[in-house]
């Protein structure tokens, strides 16, 4: 993978806080976005078409040195640099903590079924569990975290189950109501490809007191692009050239090969993935390259096994296990082990980089167990699933 410097998300700078030397940050003014209500990764712009992603890697050197060393840097985007370009009221105000049913188990992720968003309505939430080798399972659950009806089996054998999200919009003028279930558990690096399914249950009663078989609508396979390996055949020397002349162009490969995700969102058509790394401090995101995620069209049968398409590094401080994006479709959150991240939809950088603005970071509650989830309930509320069954509700201020 690459270990670009972007300009992107009205931000220009290279490596860590402080980078190489001529490296600068910029931001330009913030765009509010609209103020339709849309719920948990459902925003969509029917005007957007298909977008490139134009990345650039201008670099500013103050010599031909500096631009040498900074190809054995792997450049990512620092934190503290990003928050700079705006800030929110992000301040936490209330958490308050459930336990969901000991009948879930191995909860892996948590989504908010967006079609219930009425005070009129039961709320209902997607649990779903860690099957290996299984069928995945999936619970509705209330707000107390009580099981609403019975499990609901997914009629697909896959290798480990991950993220969930669900996807609620209006597209090309019709309503879209879908669940896009991520196969993409890898931590012994033993799978050349994931997968992800479109299903489409629907709303989920009480009187569901047997088991529910669901379909799958739609499959796509993908793979991590695979990473950058010297030549054996490249002489090594120990001795340095002071370059003369113009610096020639540098091309940075981005050393860690990216083999794993636990994170992902859907906003518009597009399928965004966090890398899930057991080692280091940083995440990448990659976006898919499918024109439509959605299990209404009609090629359905894609035998393709998409490469992933690197978009940016990010000081995450730990390995990403989950992310969503919040009901009015203006936040997005990325949970780690230690952190939750909110970044900012409404700019206009976002489109092509929903991590182009980032607006505050919340550490996660204590809890008995490791966080495995986030899912957003209204527009200044998360929930965060871990995986001793305990949802835990987190109010922001604005």
């Amino acid at each position: 993978m690459r270990g670009h410097r972007l300009a992107v998300g009205g931000l220009v700078g290279a490596g860590p806080a402080g980078g190489a030397a001529g490296a600068t940050w910029s931001a330009r003014p913030r765009r509010r976005g609209s103020s339709a209500t849309r719920c948990s990764c459902g925003r969509h712009d029917e005007s957007d078409g298909n977008r490139q992603l134009p990345w650039s890697l201008g670099h500013k050197f103050s010599s031909g040195a500096s631009g040498l060393a900074l190809a054995t840097m792997v450049a990512f985007s620092a934190p503290d640099a990003l928050a700079e370009a705006t800030r929110q009221d992000t301040s936490v105000v209330e958490t308050q903590t459930t336990t969901i049913s000991e009948e879930i188990k191995g909860p892996a992720s948590v989504v908010k079924d967006c079609r219930t968003d009425s005070p009129d309505l039961q709320t209902v939430y997607w649990v779903s569990s860690r099957s290996v080798g299984q069928n995945p399972t999936l619970y509705a659950i209330d707000k107390d975290g009580k099981i609403i009806g019975d499990e609901y089996q997914v009629q697909t054998r896959n290798v480990g189950q991950e993220e969930i999200v669900f996807v609620h919009r209006q597209r090309k003028g019709k309503k879209e109501d879908f669940i896009v279930l991520a196969d993409t558990s890898n931590k012994f690096k033993n799978r050349d490809q994931l997968a992800i399914y479109e299903i489409a249950p629907s709303v989920p009663t009480a009187a569901d007191d047997q088991r529910t078989k669901v379909d799958v609508e739609r499959e796509i396979d993908f793979e991590f692009p695979t990473a950058a390996q010297e030549d054996p055949r490249s002489e090594k020397s120990s001795s340095y050239t002071i370059p003369v002349g113009p610096t020639p162009k540098v091309s940075i490969q981005y050393p860690q090969e990216d083999y794993d995700t636990a994170a992902i969102i859907v906003i518009d058509d597009t399928l965004w993935a966090f890398s899930k790394r057991s080692l280091g401090s940083s995440t990448a995101l990659y976006r898919l390259p499918v024109d439509t995620i959605s299990p209404y069209v009609r090629e359905k049968d894609d035998k393709t096994t998409h490469t992933l398409e690197f978009v940016q590094e990010f000081g995450s401080g730990a390995p990403a296990c989950g992310a969503d994006v919040s009901t009015d479709g203006t936040r997005l959150a990325l949970l780690t082990r230690e952190t939750i991240f909110l970044f900012d939809l409404t700019v206009p950088e976002a489109k092509l980089n929903p991590i182009s603005s980032l607006i505050g970071r919340i550490p996660v509650p204590k809890s008995a167990g490791l966080p495995v989830g986030i899912t957003w309930d209204d527009k200044q509320t998360m929930i965060l699933l871990t995986d001793a069954n305990e949802l835990t509700r987190i109010r922001l201020g604005a």
